[in-house]
């Protein structure tokens, strides 16, 4: 069903939504996945519609009273992917019981993966990393040999690769054969490609742009550095975790709650490139340590697993459908 969607409020878009939700075999429920579908989906669920529930994935602030009154506080439930975010819509005024918190997911083994349609993440032989990295290397004109830390988000302020390019520059002065990968896009591009030449790093630095297959950076990595100030929950660790990439990242948001200090990465204040560059050549330095936690990372992803999140949500979808 397409939608014309002429703004988050269009009364067209929502009772088209409306009548289709009620025009189903089963009972039906709304699901709003960002803050524009949000006040659609609340707006089709008035007066009497079928119930809505709206996730929060974003640990930014509510913008304003009316968007937490007639959006978040108007639906049936609000799934917020960490705790984090469920914390800041709890200082915001919202009503503990309205909040359920359920992590994001991935694919947990081949048969998640083939059900959802998508490819299992999982680590590189040490024949297939040798050939990816090859292949990288000669298509980016980078060393094969050296060791590979890399950022894969969009490039966008609270991603901060900004950050993550202060860190390298701490990084580069033990190990100055050191590549560095920013594989994503963004508003931020160019002026991240200022900074990245004026910290003297213009030869290090790789930025791929949106890429379609970043599990093969990750699976190459030596070091997966996440250096935001901001994350909902940081799904792209998940990621990480399942090809097997050691981890450095910031504690913003929910990230805490994915990885934990010293047992599955290593994790250190936002902001600080003194610190997160420590942490990725403490990694680099320690190759045993790097191991263990990489190991420890992949045996905790089965409770992000797509069976888990479904379950979650279901539950949530009885609940508001009473």
């Amino acid at each position: 069903m397409n939608l014309p969607f002429l703004g988050e409020w269009d009364p067209v878009s929502a009772l088209k939504l409306r009548r289709a939700a009620e025009s189903a075999e089963t009972d039906a429920v709304l699901h709003a996945h960002t803050g524009h579908t949000a006040a659609l989906a609340v707006l089709a669920s008035k007066a009497g519609g079928p119930p809505c529930v709206v996730h929060r994935r974003v640990d930014f602030k509510l913008s304003g009273l009316l968007s937490r009154r007639l959006k978040y506080q108007a639906a049936g439930r609000v799934i917020a992917v960490s705790g984090a975010i469920g914390r800041l819509l709890e200082d915001q005024g919202m009503p503990p019981e309205k909040i359920a918190v359920v992590p994001d997911a991935i694919p947990a083994d081949a048969a998640e993966a083939k059900t959802a349609g998508a490819e299992a993440f999982s680590p590189a032989s040490p024949a297939e990393r040798a050939s990816l990295r090859a292949r990288l290397a000669e298509a980016w004109k980078a060393d094969a040999e050296a060791p590979w830390i890399g950022n894969v988000a969009a490039l966008v302020p609270h991603k901060d690769q900004a950050n993550f390019l202060k860190a390298a520059a701490v990084v580069a002065k033990r190990r100055p054969n050191a590549v560095f990968w920013i594989v994503g896009e963004g508003p931020l591009r160019a002026e991240l490609e200022t900074l990245a030449r004026r910290l003297g790093l213009g030869a290090s630095v790789r930025f791929t742009g949106s890429q379609p297959r970043p599990q093969d950076w990750l699976r190459t990595l030596d070091v997966f550095a996440l250096s935001s100030w901001g994350e909902g929950m940081g799904s792209v660790l998940l990621e990480a975790l399942a090809c097997g990439a050691p981890i450095a990242a910031t504690t913003a948001g929910g990230i805490p709650e994915v990885v934990e200090d010293d047992r599955t990465a290593l994790l250190v204040p936002p902001r600080d490139p003194e610190a997160l560059g420590g942490a990725i050549a403490r990694l680099l330095q320690e190759p045993p340590l790097a191991r263990k936690l990489a190991s420890a990372g992949l045996g905790q992803l089965e409770r992000f697993s797509l069976a888990e999140n479904a379950d979650a949500v279901l539950k949530i979808y009885e609940t508001v459908g009473r």
